[in-house]
């Protein structure tokens, strides 16, 4: 099946030119599109993905749009959906072995599955588009599809790939050379990274970066009353005046598995505490585990004296592994009484959405669950310092606390351990956060390690990650430079200007 999505304007180019910081942006915008939009006219650009919410795809997707249309160009956004689970769950499949990761044996089963759903899919699409129109379709979801249309309608076409590795391996080999026959039909490829072109595309590629919107209710600036008046609605703050709870506010892990309001059973100290956040579907690749047992072994090594307790999980996995960057502070770099308390007063929150809500994503309710025993494993005394958070259902709500929670953090997070971009990264940085990033994709290219933040070295392994973090903690001084740099580096190269621009030069010569 597939829906259209409807897409409004939810403002004008002239209302983004009000701001003094991107009223250049939108100019130099307008001035470069004007032959790019003549030479779409009387053409629809279609654009194809397998979901409308969850994950940075469904949410520029609007925003892109809106501003196309804006611009004169005739845009539509189409969703697929596939009654079968088995697509989705060999698509995620395919989506991990291009990052590296995953069983790399496609099997006949797998493959007929794939043309069989590809083929129903096409079908319907083709009875909704025309010769002339444009076809861009997003990630492996779709691509055969979309392929197929091509080669029925011969119109012009772009595939979008947001993933992939810096690395080629046997695994995401095994990826391209299931993609390749349908990727072949498209006239045009657009990546993320340079690093995530496969060599057959090398001369057919192009590098869009994504970006964010700035006025978006996930990125739109909040005075600091508002970021407390939101975080009391989702129940993420307690409090005695009077607030109008979201309809679903979030919820967070409870010793007993369940999940209630994040200030059972005591408030978490967002408002007052130091306060470590990740902010991500929840997905084994994000690495939200080797987070949780870095930030757990920090907590352990500035307890005081003769309090030793540990959780017997972390405790083996560091006998068994070690630490990559050995865990432990190097001689001489001894912590100050306020680098140490903030250690000490430190709490980290990992969110993420409610794996149902995400269609394309099987996997999220396993990773949620992994993260639910490694909590559970934590010695009480740290357990009362990592809240497990699943955000509120609704879209717009869900923005809002993402706005509120990066605004209100001391360092925000995002230690994956293989990402196709990171656009949580890009609206942390947008926001002036204190970074701390792994040192993989889109996040390394966007974080300049000690100039826009930090990047862990080794995002899988728990001792690098604490090194790191209490490197940030130990740093304050250096918070505003950082933090700064950040913002001018969006600014220069992730917002939404400089994306519609780029497509639109792709997307232009395509059709001349």
């Amino acid at each position: 099946m597939v829906r259209l999505i409807d897409v409004e304007m939810e403002h004008t180019l002239a209302e983004y030119a009000t701001d003094v910081v991107l009223r250049e942006s939108v100019r130099e915008m307008q001035d470069a599109v004007t032959d790019d939009v003549a030479a779409l006219e009387g053409r629809t650009v279609w654009m194809v993905n397998s979901t409308a919410s969850g994950g940075g795809v469904a949410e520029m997707m609007p925003k892109l749009l809106g501003i196309f249309r804006t611009l004169g160009v005739d845009a539509e956004w189409a969703v697929i959906d596939v009654d079968d689970p088995g697509f989705f769950e060999f698509t995620k499949d395919v989506h991990n072995l291009l990052h590296g990761t995953g069983d790399p044996e496609i099997v006949d089963r797998e493959r007929a599955l794939y043309e069989r759903a590809s083929r129903s899919v096409a079908d319907e699409l083709a009875d909704r588009l025309a010769p002339e129109d444009v076809l861009v379709v997003h990630d492996p979801q779709p691509l055969a599809a979309g392929a197929k249309v091509v080669e029925e309608l011969g119109l012009p076409a772009v595939w979008r790939c947001h993933i992939g590795s810096e690395r080629q391996t046997e695994k995401s080999r095994a990826a391209w050379e299931f993609l390749q026959p349908w990727v072949r039909d498209y006239d045009r490829a657009i990546f993320s990274l340079p690093a995530y072109v496969p060599e057959f595309l090398h001369d057919d590629a192009t590098i869009v970066p994504p970006a964010i919107d700035p006025f978006s209710a996930k990125n739109e600036r909040l005075k600091p009353q508002e970021v407390a008046g939101i975080l009391a609605r989702a129940e993420l703050v307690a409090t005695d005046h009077p607030t109008e709870p979201f309809d679903e506010p979030a919820r967070r892990l409870q010793a007993d598995g369940t999940f209630a309001p994040a200030t059972e059973p005591a408030d978490l100290g967002l408002l007052f505490r130091p306060v470590v956040c990740q902010i991500s579907r929840w997905d084994s690749l994000k690495g939200f585990l080797p987070l949780l047992r870095g930030f757990a072994r920090l907590k352990r090594e500035v307890r005081p004296a003769g309090d030793a307790g540990a959780d017997v999980e972390e405790t083996s996995e560091r006998e068994e592994k070690g630490a990559t960057n050995g865990g432990r502070r190097a001689e001489g770099t001894a912590r100050t009484d306020a680098h140490r308390r903030r250690i000490e007063d430190a709490r980290l929150v990992l969110a993420g959405p409610d794996p149902s809500s995400v269609a394309d994503d099987p996997e999220g309710q396993a990773a949620l669950e992994a993260i639910e025993e490694a909590w559970h494993s934590l010695d009480p005394s740290i357990r009362r310092d990592v809240a497990v958070v699943v955000m509120p259902p609704d879209r717009h709500d869900s923005a809002l606390v993402i706005n509120a929670l990066q605004r209100c953090a001391t360092v925000v997070a995002q230690n994956s351990l293989r990402e196709g971009f990171g656009l949580t990264v890009t609206e942390a940085m947008w926001k002036r956060a204190v970074l701390m990033g792994s040192d993989t994709g889109g996040i390394g290219a966007q974080i300049r390690d000690g100039e826009d933040g930090r990047l862990v070295p080794d995002a899988a392994d728990p001792g690098s990650v604490a090194e790191t973090l209490d490197a940030v903690f130990g740093a304050p001084d250096r918070w505003d430079e950082w933090s700064h740099s950040a913002q001018r580096r969006v600014a220069d190269n992730y917002l939404v200007f400089e994306q519609v621009t780029r497509w639109l030069d792709v997307l232009g010569a395509l059709v001349r």
